[in-house]
C-alpha cells in the first residue's frame, strides 16, 4: 500500500528506478460533536520557519498530543482532521501479521470507532468532511490472489469502491484515494503496469486525469471545498516535489534546502502540510502558508517533540488543527494531533 514514507533510502531507490523508466520511454494514460478537551500537551522543542525560509515570521508554537488507538501501541498513523476535529487514520502496518484497520476519534480522542471496509485485509481511511454526508475516503487491499488495492468512499455507512479507468488488470492493482472534500469531490491515483502512479480528480462517476508539470510519477492527495488541490511528484530530472492546483494552474514548491518534499494535506487558506527530507537524511513535518504563491510563501518546521527517527504532517482544518505521526526512539509509529498555542488566527 502507499503511505506516506520516512525512508530517504527508499525515495532514492524510486528515483533511479523512474530515471532509468524514463530514458527507457515507458509512459501511460487513464480514462474516466463539537470539539471538546485534549489529551494532556506537549509543547514543541523545534518550531517555527528555517533560518534560510524567506520571508521569516514568527515563530508559531505548537501543543502536542498523541493520537493512538489502545488496541495498537506500536503502529498508528493519523491522516485527516475535519473542521469539528475528529480524525481519521488506521493502525496497523499492513503485514499478515499486522493488518492496517481504519478509524475515526473524536475529541478528546479517547473512543476510537472503527471504518474498515467489509471483507478487507486491509483499510486505510485516509480523509474525511463533517457535513451533512458525514462522508470519509481511503482505500483497502481485497482477499483476491495478490490482493487488489481499491479506493473507497463510505457515505451514510455506505460504502462504494473506485477503480480508475486505465489501472492495469490482474493481480496487484492500485488505486488510492486520499483526500475528499465537502462536496464530496475526491483525488488519489492509480500505478500502471511500469509502478508509475498517475493522480486523478474523482467526481461522481468521473474520472479526470492530472497532469502536475514535468512529472513521472505522481499522486493527488487533497482537495479543498473550493477544489484546489496538492499532491506529490517525481520529475523527470528525478526531483521528489509537492504540488498546488488552483484555478487551472499547477505550482511547484520544495522546503528550503530539503532532498526531497511530500505534501499530504491543505486547507481552504491554501496552507498545506506535508514532509521533507534535510541533507542528513532526517524527517521533518511542516506548514507551507500561501503554497500556490512563491512571492508570499512561508515555512514553518514542526517536529513532534517525542520523534526520533521522523515526523511527518498528514493534514488540517481551517481552525489550525494539524495531525500526523511520529517514530518513536524504538521504532514505534504514534498518530498526533497539534494546534496553535496562544496565537491568533493566522492570515
Amino acid at each position: 500500500m502507499h503511505r506516506p514514507t520516512t525512508s530517504a533510502a527508499s525515495r532514492a531507490a524510486i528515483i533511479s528506478a523512474i530515471i532509468l523508466i524514463t530514458l527507457a520511454g515507458c509512459a501511460q494514460s487513464q480514462q474516466g460533536t463539537s470539539p471538546g478537551a485534549l489529551p494532556a500537551t506537549r509543547s514543541s522543542r523545534l518550531t517555527g520557519p528555517q533560518t534560510y525560509a524567506s520571508p521569516s515570521p514568527t515563530p508559531y508554537p505548537l501543543n502536542f498530543a498523541t493520537v493512538d488507538d489502545p488496541n495498537s501501541t506500536t503502529f498508528n498513523h493519523a491522516m485527516g482532521v475535519t473542521e469539528l476535529g475528529m480524525i481519521v487514520g488506521y493502525d496497523g502496518s499492513g503485514t499478515a501479521s499486522d493488518p492496517s484497520h481504519g478509524y475515526s476519534v473524536s475529541p478528546p480522542y479517547t473512543k476510537f470507532r472503527n471504518v474498515n471496509y467489509p471483507g478487507a485485509i486491509d483499510t486505510v481511511v485516509t480523509s474525511a468532511v463533517s457535513t451533512r454526508l458525514l462522508l470519509k475516503a481511503g482505500y483497502y487491499v481485497d482477499a483476491t490472489q495478490g490482493g487488489h488495492t481499491w479506493g473507497f468512499i463510505r457515505n451514510r455507512g455506505i460504502w462504494t469502491q473506485y477503480k480508475a479507468p486505465g489501472t492495469p488488470k490482474g493481480p496487484g492493482s492500485v488505486n488510492e484515494l486520499l483526500g475528499i472534500n465537502g462536496t464530496g469531490i475526491a483525488v488519489g491515483f492509480y500505478t500502471d503496469s511500469y509502478g508509475m502512479d498517475h493522480p486523478y480528480e474523482l467526481a461522481g462517476n468521473r474520472f479526470e486525469h492530472l497532469a502536475p508539470p514535468n512529472a513521472v510519477s505522481a499522486e493527488a492527495t487533497g482537495i479543498t471545498t473550493l477544489g484546489d488541490i496538492v499532491g506529490n511528484e517525481t520529475t523527470t530530472s528525478g526531483l521528489a516535489e509537492g504540488w498546488i492546483l488552483r484555478s487551472g494552474n499547477y505550482t511547484t514548491f520544495s522546503f528550503p534546502g530539503s532532498t526531497a518534499t511530500q505534501c499530504w494535506g491543505v486547507n481552504i487558506n491554501d496552507e498545506a502540510v506535508g514532509s521533507y527530507v534535510d541533507t542528513s537524511g532526517d524527517t521533518h513535518g511542516y506548514i507551507v502558508f500561501h503554497a500556490p504563491n512563491p512571492a508570499t510563501r512561508y515555512w514553518q518546521n514542526v517536529d513532534e517533540p517525542d520523534a526520533a527517527r521522523g515526523t511527518t504532517l498528514t493534514g488540517l482544518n481551517a481552525k489550525h488543527t494539524f495531525v500526523g505521526w511520529y517514530v518513536d526512539v524504538n521504532g514505534a509509529n504514534h498518530g498526533f494531533v497539534a494546534t496553535l498555542k496562544g496565537a491568533p488566527a493566522l492570515k
